[in-house]
């Protein structure tokens, strides 16, 4: 992967840094249209107090941010993880719940207007036309493109855990298709919002961000294969600044 790019930062009490992964992202940074925060089930590093000082600095930097909770084909995820199909279920239930409960509270916490605390589930996004035909295009792509298909497995499989003991983390071993390929539908379900986020929420531009390495970044960003990013969307790495004392 390519190295990101001489990092951009805000001055505030809520301070982060945010590295854009290419010269186009660096632009669509410095126009700060919109960023897209996407709070993922079972990630501990979004906790209420690190959520609630993202979602300050984020709404001082940017005109608009919205942000997501991918909750379609999680249970997908779980199931790769060995987990049984109705325990996977009921898990994703449960899991997307407290997400859902977490952002609520770090967005009452941040003190922002609540007409601008505008949260998503992926699932709702996902009934858009513009969402829909993203999702065929990465579809298609994985299907025709080895390239791309290599990527996205390789990323998948390094995400794929084996479960701890338990009685409900027995792996299902009647369940149809392999780890990688069951896992991969979550990953096929968030690639839209990295190609192509301006035309599913109607912004002028938009920056997808995270806290560590986008390791599908350069298929995206550098590479000029058939999921090549809109000239409108880019990526930023995001990491908190110290508060000095």
């Amino acid at each position: 992967m390519s190295h990101p790019l001489t990092p951009t930062a805000t001055t505030s009490a809520d301070s982060y840094t945010a590295l854009p992964h290419t010269p186009n992202c660096r632009r669509l940074l410095s126009g700060a249209d919109h960023l897209l925060i996407g709070v993922s089930p079972g990630n501990s590093y979004y906790r209420i107090p690190t959520l609630a000082r993202m979602l300050r600095w984020a709404h001082a930097t940017f005109r608009r941010v919205d942000v997501i909770v991918p909750d379609r084909s999680l249970d997908s995820n779980y199931r790769a993880q060995g987990y049984p199909e109705q325990v996977a279920r009921k898990k994703a239930r449960t899991e997307i719940s407290s997400v859902r409960r977490r952002v609520r509270r770090a967005f009452e916490n941040s003190g922002i207007p609540e007409p601008e605390q505008r949260t998503h589930l992926l699932s709702e996004l996902a009934q858009s036309p513009a969402y829909r035909a993203l999702h065929q295009r990465v579809r298609d792509a994985l299907a025709t493109d080895e390239h791309t298909r290599r990527v996205c497995r390789e990323v998948t499989a390094r995400a794929v855990t084996s479960p701890a003991d338990g009685p409900e983390r027995v792996r299902d071993e009647t369940a149809e298709g392999d780890p990688t390929g069951l896992a991969l539908e979550y990953l096929i379900d968030e690639l839209p919002f990295f190609i192509d986020t301006p035309s599913i929420l109607g912004v002028p531009a938009s920056l997808a961000s995270y806290h560590a390495p986008v390791p599908f970044a350069d298929l995206l960003y550098t590479e000029n294969g058939p999921l090549r990013a809109a000239a409108d969307q880019g990526l930023v790495l995001l990491s908190e600044i110290p508060a000095e004392h």
